[in-house]
């Protein structure tokens, strides 16, 4: 029988991270399982970042060990992302995806996705994708400028266990199953590149650590951005830095 995502849900009331729990038992679990939880008190995001994961938001983690599918934890990144604003726009909210990893509301987070890589060796053997989602959830008043949640937006809330499907059956049959072989990822990738909320041309700030950098946008790829940093050309990549659209 054909395996879908989310046909093995393992569900817990509390854990530390559902990204933690499939890095330690990802051999013994089938490809497309997925954990969730209604509280992390160890979420985390890119760069190892602290994610407040409080009760009425949707977190969950995906495991990936497919065959003959592209092996790239940031394509899996890219699913997500794509099938999260989807699914989002059916309940009249509209979002931007911020490269590489981010959807945003009026420039404000809503949703953040990790994708991980386990190795064997030198092969990459699973692809684990976190993603964290503001649903139901009040964002703390600390956070409000730069954080959002679908209930602060739209003064409603949504069923978690039906927004879980939905966004994993959109991703499975609208994404996975057309795009994810060699031949077509590309065209995947492209149309991601779509939907960032930036182009081209565009001046935007770089932050490494303690470092920022302004510069101008040459090429957007999937993986890494060319950019113009007063006339020479450096490759910025995406697990290396934080981007930020400079407002004109």
């Amino acid at each position: 029988m054909i395996k879908i995502i989310g046909d093995n849900i393992i569900y817990f009331d509390t854990i530390d991270s559902t990204n933690a729990y499939l890095k330690k038992y990802w051999k013994k679990l089938p490809s497309e399982t997925i954990v969730w939880a209604s509280k992390q008190t160890g979420g985390y995001g890119r760069m190892k970042r602290k994610w407040i994961s409080q009760r009425g938001g949707l977190w969950f983690s995906v495991l990936f060990k497919p065959k003959n599918r592209p092996m790239n934890p940031w394509h899996y990144v890219r699913l997500y992302t794509m099938s999260i604003k989807y699914v989002l726009s059916k309940y009249r909210l509209e979002t931007v995806i911020k490269w590489p990893n981010d959807l945003l509301v009026n420039n404000k987070k809503i949703c953040g996705i990790l994708g991980e890589g386990i190795y064997v060796g030198n092969n990459i053997s699973a692809i684990i994708v976190g993603i964290g989602l503001n649903v139901n959830n009040i964002i703390p008043d600390d956070l409000k400028n730069i954080a959002t949640s679908y209930v602060e937006e739209k003064n409603k809330e949504l069923n978690l266990k039906k927004l879980l499907k939905q966004i994993n059956s959109t991703a499975y049959y609208k994404y996975y199953l057309k795009y994810f072989k060699k031949d077509k990822i590309s065209i995947f990738t492209k149309l991601w590149i779509k939907n960032l909320n930036i182009r081209h041309g565009d001046f935007i700030k770089i932050i490494s650590q303690s470092i920022e950098k302004r510069g101008k946008i040459v090429s957007i790829h999937g993986d890494y951005l060319e950019i113009d940093f007063d006339g020479k050309i450096e490759k910025i990549y995406a697990g290396e830095v934080s981007v930020r659209k400079e407002r004109i």
